[in-house]
């Protein structure tokens, strides 16, 4: 029965001992600590197996009757017995199931002990017991299995085992805490004066709940603590904050153009653009159980668990190189609870402030059914300076300029302005949960994620144009580029929508669990984006689509948008690992159905009419478009898993498992150019697939919370047809068609483990071997495709720990990551070199180039620091940095890097009763970083260095934050 008692937290004491009176307990020597280990082990057997204590061993008169000032909200039942364990030294045990998903009421005044505890467990179906040691023992009420009053026997048995997973919060213990007792943790427990912190964090990456460094490969957990204290807000932010993950840094407003990449497994070069060719994202991104795309916020989150490497057999075809998984709070019946919070920011450079609102609130409308919703709005003020904007008849992507002198049609100079804080983003997340448990055995969880977020402009600046005329018009004259300066004609806006239903069924059939996922979600965005500086070079191009004499009012604006509609269920059957079978076994079954569209339209507002004014013509479709192509692709996966666990010794598992697919995928894609003219009809191409992959786990406690294992696993992509023509002036090389799947094969290896002491470790060596790595891109005569370079290998190594630093309320927390990914043959395919004519080795890399999008070094290091300030109220400061080493962009050259990246920020936060308050700073030495730089300047011909942008980090964020707790 033991075995079903779980540990969550341990804390030893960070502050002195008090002086305690002679009606306070004095602290246990060692023979009492194996008297309580006698009584804890009583909660295990049942009373027919129970020796009748000799005598009852009372309680002082003094201590039964001494009062203890409490003032505990709301929470968490564990949380509020924490807190009564501090306030009054007495020592609480219990069986974590039966405290699980239980909260407390509200408690506030004198108590004695006894009546803190009836308080305390009102309404749970609990009860307790006190020993003359001053031990609490909790048990479900009138549990005929168990005596319904327990004392002290007179000799306690000289071995504590079958206590291991027994929780137990000492007096000695800081709220929001919980302890393991173990054989040698209990006996070491007194006797060790040092501060420490020992967190066991439960996570579900293996589809049942498993201790953190039990858990056989590289994962890492992300609380919502940190998230706060690193500033992180969405998974851009969160990729430059976990060592090991990263995304190219372009705001959310090319968040259809970038994924998350974990241990450099990414062959696609940094977005030019806000459309991509769909080509399945190499990293897999659940919210619980459901597969999500698209743009939210992090907001509500118990934890994110970060998988690394392949996770093909549990997650599927969208894990080639690891998973994210999102984990939300769930919706509780047992209680209300509520919170809200406002904050405000600034950005440096910035004119305006910027502030945040969150609320929450969980409502139990039955014993078995509750609601739980939250809530989040951002608005961030734009930090850069823009110049150039032209008045126009609307700020859409066919408005036309509007003449500074309406008398003179044709060479009228436009109207210009220049705006600060020009790239503003206002940012909705909103969710909402359902859940109905009518018994212990069934569950249903139905859930609703809303998200949009608009704005204007991007994290974009020009640090090359030294001021001077407009080419366009040398009438003008614009300023020098600068750190916080951009040029643009236009306006930029964008927009991402993205929504999400699930439903979640758990049926407990005994021996296992049954349980279904489905989920539908939706993401639909545009982005407007300015290219009429790109065509200054071009003097035929420019007064192709300028006129001649050229256009001195010359636009052209490019909007990119997409929508993306997925379908999923999901089937598992995952077998009771507390039974302790020799096997345990994950089956499922998925089937995914998905239809993704995107288009690439350009305008020419006002040129075709001004050329007409000269008698000359300038071919464009109604409302100035000049080009459009669109292209609609069409999924289907259905697949079988499972995994089985054979534990070949008590502290031994190996697992095997395998992953079948059978997959169709279709492509149809438009090209329409009316300025040439030309004219594609969308062909559709079909590439059906199937693929089985495998994994192979071998784990071992070697010694008590260590564990050491290695791992084989197999991760896969589907293939699919590319929609170019094979004809015409745009044709392309018939190997370009198509697409192959691409896999990956990862070996590892690794230590993890906790101590009593507090400190946690991870490390890992792993090497993957990359096959047919996919490359999406648009072509240099415009198409748009995905294709296949040869082979490509990731090697590299991973470390976390963290723990308590020796110092009376200091920690700490880092991890590292080396990631080595680069191609391991070069390759070379022939394609339309934009002139009508296929040309060898227009596609190509080289042996030994560094995969884009990931950097070799990352780095994240945390010193956190915590106490109380006077009764009351409690302080946590917090200092963070992360590192990170320059960045390839692309394979092909001319290759540019971004520049490192090296970030600290601060927070502090002081805790009053149900009161929170904060404060922080991110980027706080204000360092600016290229994260991407202009591709343009590198290219070889001679653009005008207006089009040159360059991509930035933020500047420094100063903020502050208030929240209430109900």
């Amino acid at each position: 029965m033991l075995r079903e008692c779980k540990a969550v937290a341990f804390q030893k004491n960070k502050y002195p001992p008090t002086k305690r009176t002679s009606t306070q307990r004095t602290v246990q020597q060692p023979g009492s600590i194996l008297i309580t280990a006698a009584v804890a082990l009583a909660l295990g057997t049942s009373a027919a197996n129970a020796e009748e204590p000799a005598a009852p061993a009372l309680r002082s008169t003094e201590t039964y009757k001494l009062g203890y000032k409490l003032d505990i909200p709301p929470q968490d039942l564990s949380s509020a017995l924490q807190k009564i364990a501090l306030a009054s030294h007495y020592r609480l045990f219990y069986k974590a199931k039966l405290v699980g998903g239980k909260t407390s009421p509200l408690v506030k005044g004198e108590f004695t002990i006894d009546e803190a505890m009836a308080r305390v467990l009102a309404g749970t179906g609990l009860a307790f017991d006190i020993t003359s040691s001053n031990v609490i023992l909790i048990r479900q009420e009138n549990d005929p299995s168990l005596p319904q009053k327990i004392t002290t026997p007179p000799s306690a048995p000289q071995s504590t085992s079958g206590l291991r997973d027994t929780v137990d919060v000492t007096n000695e213990e800081k709220p929001g805490t919980q302890r393991e007792l173990h054989p040698r943790a209990a006996l070491a427990d007194e006797e060790d004066a040092s501060s420490a912190t020992l967190q066991e964090i439960t996570v579900t990456a293996s589809r049942r709940e498993q201790v953190l460094e039990s858990v056989p490969y590289s994962l890492s957990v992300v609380s919502v603590e940190q998230l706060n204290q690193s500033g992180v807000s969405d998974l851009m932010s969160l990729a430059s904050y976990v060592p090991g993950l990263s995304m190219y840094e372009t705001g959310a407003r090319f968040s259809a153009s970038v994924a998350p990449v974990i241990r450099g497994i990414n062959a696609t070069a940094a977005p030019q653009g806000g459309f991509r060719s769909f080509e399945q994202n190499s990293v897999g991104i659940y919210i619980d159980n459901s597969p999500v795309d698209g743009y939210f916020q992090l907001d509500d989150l118990q934890r994110i668990e970060v998988l690394r490497g392949p996770q093909g057999t549990l997650y599927g075809a969208g894990a080639l190189g690891g998973a994210l998984r999102l984990i939300p709070n769930a919706p509780d019946p047992s209680t209300f609870a509520a919170s809200v919070e406002a904050g405000g920011h600034r950005f440096y450079n910035s004119s305006g402030t910027g502030y945040t609102l969150k609320s929450m609130i969980n409502i139990p409308l039955a014993d078995t059914v509750a609601v739980r919703a939250s809530a989040r709005y951002q608005y961030d003020p734009g930090w850069i300076d823009v110049y150039g904007l032209l008045k126009r008849t609307n700020n859409g992507p066919n408005g036309i300029p509007i003449l500074a002198d309406p008398s003179d049609p044709t060479d009228s100079p436009g109207i210009y302005s220049s705006r600060e804080g020009w790239n503003f983003q206002r940012t909705f997340t909103g969710h909402i949960a359902g859940l109905w448990k009518p018994n212990e055995t069934f569950s249903a969880t139905l859930a609703l994620l809303h998200s949009n977020v608009q704005g204007n402009g991007g994290p974009s600046v020009n640090l090359s144009f030294p001021g001077g005329p407009s080419p366009f018009d040398p009438r003008i004259n614009l300023p020098a580029g600068g750190k916080y300066q951009e040029f643009s004609q236009i306006e930029q806006p964008f927009s991402r929508y993205t929504n999400l239903t699930s439903l979640d069924l758990a049926y407990d059939v005994g021996f296992a669990t049954l349980s279904s996922t489905s989920s539908y979600y939706t993401t639909t965005g545009s982005v407007q984006q300015d290219q009429t500086y790109h065509l200054a070079y071009d003097s035929v191009g420019f007064a192709y689509y300028a006129g001649t004499p050229r256009n001195p009012r010359f636009v052209y604006d490019s909007f990119f948008a997409d929508q993306q509609r997925t379908f999923t269920e999901e089937v598992r059957l995952v077998s009771d690992s507390k039974r302790q079978n020799p096997v345990d076994y994950v089956f499922g079954a998925f089937y995914e159905k998905q239809t993704s569209t995107g288009a690439w339209t350009i305008f020419d507002p006002g040129s075709p009419e001004r050329a007409a004014l000269y008698g000359e013509t300038i071919l464009a479709a109604p409302g100035d478009l000049t080009f459009q192509q669109i292209d609609t692709q069409h999924f289907t996966d259905k697949s079988v898993f499972g995994e089985l666990t054979w534990h070949f010794a008590k502290h031994g598992q190996i697992t095997l498992g395998v992953r079948h697919f059978t997959q169709d995928f279709t492509d149809a894609q438009s090209y329409v150019d009316y300025t040439y003219p030309v004219n594609v009809p969308a062909v559709p191409h079909n590439a059906p697939a199937s693929k089985t992959v495998g994994k192979a786990n071998l784990s071992y406690e070697y010694a008590y919370h260590q564990y050491a294992y290695a791992l084989w696993s197999q991760g896969f992509r589907r293939g699919g047809a590319n929609s170019v023509p094979l004809t015409g002036i745009f044709r392309e090389s018939p190997l370009l068609a198509m697409y192959q799947p691409d896999s990956t094969n990862n070996y590892e290896m690794g230590l993890k483990g906790r101590f009593d002491s507090g400190l946690s470790y991870s490390v890992d060596v792993f090497y993957i071997k990359w096959d047919k790595p996919q490359i999406a891109s648009s072509l240099p005569d415009g198409n748009l495709a995905v294709y296949n370079a040869n082979s490509a290998v990731s090697k590299g190594l991973e470390f976390e720990t963290s723990g308590p630093l020796g110092l009376r309320g200091f920690s700490y927390a880092t991890g590292f990551s080396y990631v080595d990914a680069k191609l391991s043959s070069s390759f070379s395919l022939p394609a339309n070199n934009g002139q009508n004519m296929i040309v060898d080795g227009e596609l190509y890399g080289t042996d030994g180039e560094q995969m884009p999008g990931s950097p070799r070094i990352s780095v994240n290091a945390a010193l956190n620091y915590a106490r109380p300030l006077a009764q009351n109220y409690d302080l946590a400061l917090s200092v963070n940095g992360v590192y990170r080493s320059a960045i390839s962009m692309t394979l092909a050259p001319p290759i540019q890097k971004s520049s490192s990246y090296e970030i600290m920020n601060l927070s502090a936060t002081v805790n009053h009763k149900q009161w929170h308050y904060g404060a922080y700073v991110t980027n706080l030495l204000n360092k600016q970083e290229i994260m991407q730089p202009s591709q343009l300047a590198a290219v070889g011909r001679n653009y005008f260095p207006l089009a040159y942008d360059y991509v930035v980090n933020p500047p420094r964020v100063i903020g502050i934050r208030a929240g209430y707790t109900f």
